[in-house]
């Protein structure tokens, strides 16, 4: 296919568009919609599991130390594994305060209801991959100088199947509302189609060969997929932005994915999905015609 053939098959199709412009705004306003809702599902899924997996990473394992212990020592040995990120060693008096922080009170406050601190000195541990948390505080056990290993094991643990499964039911959602996506898009393209079923018939008359008739379809619904997915991003990063404003203003617990490397990679995500979703839309439904004539 040379350049003039290429050049040609664009302004036919530029042509088209034009000449059937309530077709094609039909077209691109369906292809919106359904691009819009994909695209909020997706963020919805994204951020539920980006949750998930934060605060099972914000989980840390607590290693007591007994009484004339070495505390350099144990984290040394500590820091020897590699599946240990971090350690913070932390006295008994910073543990009281950060205990009362957690409960509302002062550390005087809490302190004065107290006969003595029955905090010990301990060391806290982040892991690198929350999953070996279990191994990591079993090794610490053996630690000479260790009185106690503590760390949330059953909500860790509910997090990270939580974080999983969002992830699991996010695929299987997605594949599910793209079909879904797709079937509304071929759909009304091949509404489109059948519209215009003269002019391919005329086409045909003259020895147009089926590929010839399809590329302009083709690139019709590229067309419209490109237009899609760009109203639909205006949209859902607008409506986005405004959440995640609402939210850190309101909801200061809750943490959303935001940032502009992010809000670009989704957007060409998003006009990618819609170029695929019209060019294969068009390519199924010109295909089911052409079969049938």
């Amino acid at each position: 296919m040379n350049l003039s053939m290429v050049e040609f098959l664009l302004q036919q199709a530029w042509q088209s568009i034009r000449r059937n412009g309530l077709m094609s705004l039909a077209t691109s306003s369906n292809m919106t919609v359904a691009l819009l809702i994909l695209s909020a599902f997706l963020l919805a899924t994204i951020n539920l599991e980006h949750m998930a997996d934060v605060e099972a990473r914000k989980a840390n394992i607590t290693v007591d130390l007994a009484e004339g212990a070495d505390a350099g020592e144990v984290e040394a040995t500590l820091l020897g594994d590699m599946r240990v990120e971090e350690t913070r060693y932390r006295t008994r008096d910073q543990a009281l305060r950060e205990q009362a922080e957690a409960v509302g009170m002062s550390y005087e406050q809490l302190n004065a209801t107290l006969p003595e601190n029955p905090l010990p000195d301990s060391i806290v541990v982040k892991p690198v991959d929350p999953q070996d948390m279990a191994a990591i505080a079993q090794a610490a056990e053996k630690i000479e100088g260790v009185a106690e290993v503590r760390y949330q094991e059953q909500i860790t643990g509910k997090l990270l199947i939580l974080a999983r499964g969002i992830r699991i039911a996010g695929v299987i959602s997605g594949v599910v509302m793209g079909a879904a996506t797709l079937l509304i898009v071929s759909t009304t393209i091949r509404l489109t189609i059948y519209a215009r079923r003269r002019e391919i018939r005329i086409m045909q008359l003259v020895g147009a060969t089926n590929w010839f008739i399809r590329l302009p379809f083709i690139l019709e619904g590229a067309f419209h997929g490109v237009v899609g997915g760009a109203v639909s991003m205006v949209l859902v990063l607008a409506s986005y932005s405004w959440a995640h404003g609402y939210v850190s203003e309101h909801l200061g617990f809750i943490e959303l994915i935001y940032s502009a490397r992010f809000a670009v990679l989704f957007a060409l995500g998003a006009i990618s999905c819609g170029t695929f979703f019209g060019v294969l839309g068009s390519i199924l439904g010109l295909h089911s015609y052409l079969r049938n004539v």
